[in-house]
């Protein structure tokens, strides 16, 4: 009896500690990575692309630009939350883990860098690591926690389907400026 109450209390234990990411640590991991900029990147695109945005002064138009990054970095971050369902929690302390050693630090100092030189064009980059440490780094990129946040960006986590109601409502609130859901694609 008593083995089977220690049974109990064990398969109990393991299901209390499966819990979703925390968003605000995904997007700490996101800021290690140099990716802290995709809402920000993505919602210069909109803005740009967006006509109704376009007759804003510079006061609107800035006001705009930061309630839209914002809001598109909330979505990028719950995508990658969903993404690793409920073993999020345990997903992301393996990243911080492997973040906090030098192959860690080597990966996002890599993946910053990598993004600056695919912006500038620049094919021929070199992250200048040694072979050890690619390996490393190789070894974390095939374990669930890299691939499954990864994963998180792929178009089936796509925007929610009330995203265009949802910039009406953020721009309408934060920067008095009143558009129609209909207009935002």
């Amino acid at each position: 009896m008593r083995g089977i109450a220690l049974l109990a209390g064990l398969l109990l234990a393991g299901a209390a500690s499966a819990a979703p990411a925390d968003r605000a640590d995904v997007g700490q991991i996101m800021q290690q990575l140099g990716m802290g900029a995709l809402g920000t990147d993505s919602a210069a695109g909109l803005i740009a692309n967006f006509p109704a945005l376009q007759t804003q002064d510079v006061a609107g138009k800035a006001c705009a630009t930061k309630q839209v990054s914002a809001l598109l970095d909330v979505q990028f971050q719950q995508g990658v939350v969903d993404s690793m369902g409920t073993e999020g929690s345990q997903l992301i302390k393996e990243w911080k883990q492997f973040l906090a050693t030098e192959s860690g630090s080597d990966m996002a100092r890599t993946f910053q860098v990598t993004a600056v030189a695919i912006a500038s064009g620049d094919a021929e980059f070199d992250a200048g690591l040694d072979e050890d440490r690619k390996a490393e780094i190789s070894r974390f990129m095939a374990t669930p926690a890299f691939l499954r946040f990864i994963d998180g960006f792929g178009s089936e986590n796509q925007l929610p389907e009330d995203i265009g109601q949802q910039l009406v409502d953020v721009l309408q609130r934060e920067c008095n400026i009143a558009l129609n859901p209909e207009q935002i694609s």
